[in-house]
């Protein structure tokens, strides 16, 4: 299987991206769905391919697709679209999910999908957008990335998978204990057993 990567748009990405906006699918489902001309396409490339959130979508060497963002303060919207043979096998959500990660601050993405297009409906919210509102025919999602809330929620999940390791641990050191001295480690779960007990009734009192 060929690696999806995603690399910073150059200068040279311009006949990918033109392909692939003025496609007649793309344009149908597109916000835009105007026949864009190669004059007009390539005034507005070389306006915005330096734009740092730019990136050309990759299956091993051969480009594929973009995922865009154009920055409105600590907001980005999004924009992905991938050549037809390239759709609808889950490479743009390994796309999207790289560009996510590009993105080292918090902000919120922003997308907006015609309401009809229910393949890109579905996309957004299978990645984690949520519904700001419907206007017009047109669906806005909104998705929260916050780089200090992950770093915790990160570091639970990985005490988590500890503390189940270690709780196998407990339950084999039972298991040995048991079987070489089944009545003298009785008894000490059995204290166990006691002292959890109590430590239940104190912390009650913290309700």
């Amino acid at each position: 299987m060929q690696r999806i990567n995603i690399k910073k748009t150059n200068l040279l990405d311009s006949q990918i991206y033109f392909a692939i906006r003025n496609n007649p699918k793309n344009r149908r489902n597109s916000l835009n769905s105007n026949k864009i001309k190669i004059k007009e396409h390539n005034e507005w490339f070389k306006k915005n391919y330096k734009n740092k959130y730019y990136y050309t979508c990759y299956k091993g060497k051969s480009k594929i697709g973009y995922v865009r963002g154009d920055a409105l303060g600590d907001t980005i919207v999004v924009s992905i679209a991938l050549d037809i043979k390239n759709q609808n096998r889950n490479i743009g959500t390994q796309c999207l999910n790289l560009f996510e990660k590009k993105i080292n601050h918090n902000c919120i993405f922003i997308a907006k999908v015609k309401k009809k297009n229910i393949i890109s409906v579905r996309f957004f919210e299978k990645n984690g957008f949520n519904k700001l509102n419907y206007k017009k025919g047109i669906i806005t999602f909104y998705k929260i990335k916050n780089n200090s809330a992950n770093f915790y929620l990160n570091a639970i999940n990985e005490i988590e998978k500890v503390r189940k390791k270690n709780n196998i641990n407990w339950m084999n050191i039972l298991r040995i204990a048991f079987k070489n001295s089944p009545k003298n480690t009785s008894e000490v779960f059995k204290q166990i057993h006691i002292s959890d007990g109590k430590i239940n009734k104190l912390t009650k009192r913290l309700f």
